[in-house]
């Protein structure tokens, strides 16, 4: 070794670092191609979507260091990097693009690959690299485990090694920990949320979530930790098994719940006492508590969705043409018919799939989704037609049923149809005609029973012109045609957002919350290119960020807040937009400052600043 290593898991990193033969030439044949690294981040979509405003805000507090900070996988491949490249010369830039490997087969030891592996904290400071070509740089990486105990991700940041600080790591291993955290109580499955912590309060929350039968479903890594279980794939258990004293627990709700703690006791020879309080609660509102049914075991699905999780309750919409596409909907459910979504991305595509599944007749059968977009031809044939033992290099020695098959009796939705390779379209369409498929390396075809949705973001009709969407195909999926609105041509902004503010208010127990009138005509005036999905993100982090029960407009995003300043190209459109509020709040009250103040949830010095501010620019 070329360097001094006191870490043993450095140490052993740099033995399999020299083993593996690492070296930055085959970093090169590593990256990935654009299309894979399509596929790679829309298979980790929710999570990437979840982090992404507290990387953001991270990389911002951290931009006067010149760090980045980055989420790669656990095959060691950087899905999103934010922050300041510029310490970089242009070759250092590309190992930081998204798409690179760092996995330590390929880079040796550094934070990304090594916690991949070691699946812990750690620190790669300057000469503690691998490879010489990185030695200027820190790396501080943590794992990011999913509720079943599967490392989802490692949470990296990175920068020159002169520029780190030992709290660094703590700092990540703590945001990761509350990503995992904010991941379990985001499950939609109907749940209970538990929290324990034993007397001394030493150690992380543990928490627990449990289905309608006491059954853990979820845990976050201090859980996992104090029950010494690494993946709930492999071993099923119900909180009983755990813990005695379990039925006052789930027997209790949200609403039931007093703030006095229950005590609970651990089984087998070393008892110890934690307590417990319920932290989130989903379940039905007249749920009863049963005995656990150990024959129903849940079976996890990891790659796709086997289940379908909304019906049109949980759709809101008092826009009228989004109360257009839903009546279209519901009354298309009663039907086979084939139909198609049209959306732009983050509409509520897949809900509305969703929605129309469980209102059909097929509702007690599988919803099955895949994304056709960015997968290669034989990737694609793979996951629609399933493929025989011995099909090709690699394949499960038991074989793989495709989509079609799983959802045998049930619904198929086909998200972004359009991006489906060409000649794959033709085999789809074989199968269309008569519903029989086809395994890659099986010489029977298989008849299926399946309900066909398809979405897609883009004029399937313009890509049939362009020449790479056939046109039979497209006349065979046109039975029922849906269109979704664009959040920004919806009339019903401001009511929507107050809806999702009171789904958040349960999640996070702070009632009241409202949004200040400055607030509330920003929600109106910004055009939220990322629709419904961003504006439910959006309004998460503000909600966490508020202090009080007023959220402002400060507490939004930093990267909306830049947005929207962008979209106006002279002046301060969101300088105006308070202007406007706050004038429009004085001449309701009569010029009355406290009163106006009280409206717009600010104090009345701050009033006077602002007004002050007002008249001089006039």
């Amino acid at each position: 070794m070329n360097t001094v290593l006191a870490n043993k898991d450095l140490i052993k990193s740099w033995e399999r670092s020299k083993k593996h033969g690492a070296n930055l030439a085959k970093t090169q044949e590593a990256m990935l191609q654009e299309y894979e690294l399509k596929l790679q981040q829309e298979k980790k979509r929710d999570l990437l979507n979840s982090m992404h405003p507290t990387i953001e805000s991270l990389a911002y507090s951290l931009k006067s260091s010149n760090t980045i900070v980055a989420i790669s996988n656990s095959s060691g491949y950087l899905l999103n990097s934010i922050g300041n490249l510029s310490f970089l010369d242009e070759a250092e830039k590309n190992n930081l693009q998204n798409g690179a490997c760092w996995s330590e087969q390929m880079r040796g030891t550094n934070s990304a690959g090594t916690v991949a592996i070691e699946q812990k904290p750690l620190t790669v400071i300057g000469s503690e690299h691998y490879l010489p070509s990185h030695r200027t740089l820190f790396c501080a990486g943590s794992p990011i485990f999913n509720s079943i105990g599967e490392l989802d991700a490692v949470l990296n940041i990175s920068g020159h090694f002169s520029a780190y600080h030992p709290a660094m790591l703590g700092m990540v291993d703590n945001i990761s920990r509350s990503i995992e955290n904010w991941m379990l109580v985001r499950q939609p499955k109907p749940q209970l949320v538990l929290s324990l912590y034993p007397e001394s309060k030493k150690y992380y929350e543990a928490l627990f979530a449990v289905d309608l039968h006491g059954q853990v479903i979820g845990m976050n890594r201090e859980a996992h930790r104090l029950c010494r279980i690494d993946n709930l794939l492999v071993t099923p258990i119900y909180l009983e098994e755990l813990f005695s004293n379990t039925d006052e627990l789930l027997s209790r709700t949200m609403k039931t719940s007093s703030t006095s703690l229950i005590r609970l006791y651990t089984k087998g020879t070393e008892q110890k006492c934690f307590f417990a309080s319920i932290v989130y609660d989903s379940r039905p509102q007249n749920f009863a508590y049963t005995e656990k049914i150990k024959t129903a075991t849940k079976q996890f699905t990891t790659d796709r969705k086997s289940t379908s999780s909304y019906s049109f309750n949980d759709i809101y919409g008092a826009d009228k043409t989004l109360k257009s596409a839903l009546s279209t909907a519901k009354k298309a459910a009663k039907t086979d018919y084939t139909i198609v979504i049209t959306g732009e991305s983050g509409t509520g595509k897949e809900m509305v799939s969703q929605a129309i599944h469980q209102a059909s007749t097929r509702s007690t059968k599988p919803f099955v989704a895949l994304n056709c977009g960015g997968i290669t031809k034989s990737l694609a044939e793979s996951e629609l037609f399933g493929y025989e033992a011995g099909a090709y290099t690699g394949a499960k020695q038991s074989g793989q049923p495709g989509v079609f098959e799983q959802a045998h009796g049930g619904t198929l939705f086909l998200d972004e149809i359009a991006e489906l390779p060409i000649d794959i379209q033709t085999t789809l369409l074989r199968v269309l005609q008569d519903f029989k498929v086809k395994r890659i390396g099986g010489v029977k075809s298989v008849q299926v029973d399946v309900r066909l949705i398809t979405a897609t973001h883009t004029d399937l009709w313009e890509k049939v012109q362009e020449g790479s969407f056939r046109a039979d195909l497209y006349y065979r999926l046109q039975g029922i045609s849906i269109v979704l609105p664009p959040l920004r041509k919806r009339e019903d902004r401001l009511q929507f957002a107050y809806k999702l503010l009171s789904k958040i208010q349960g999640e996070t127990h702070r009632y009241p919350l409202t949004f200040s009138p400055v607030a509330e005509q920003f929600i109106e005036d910004y055009s939220w290119p990322g629709n419904v999905r961003q504006m439910s993100s959006a309004i998460r982090e503000a909600a966490f960020l508020s202090t009080g029960d007023t959220i402002d407009i400060q507490s939004f995003p930093n990267y909306i807040l830049s947005d929207f300043q962008k979209r106006e190209t002279t002046g301060s459109l969101l300088q105006d937009t308070e202007r406007k509020v706050i004038l429009e709040t004085m001449n309701k009250t009569g010029g009355n400052v406290a009163e106006s103040a009280r409206i717009l949830g600010i104090g009345r010095n701050t009033l006077y600043r602002k007004l002050d501010s007002f008249s001089l620019k006039n």
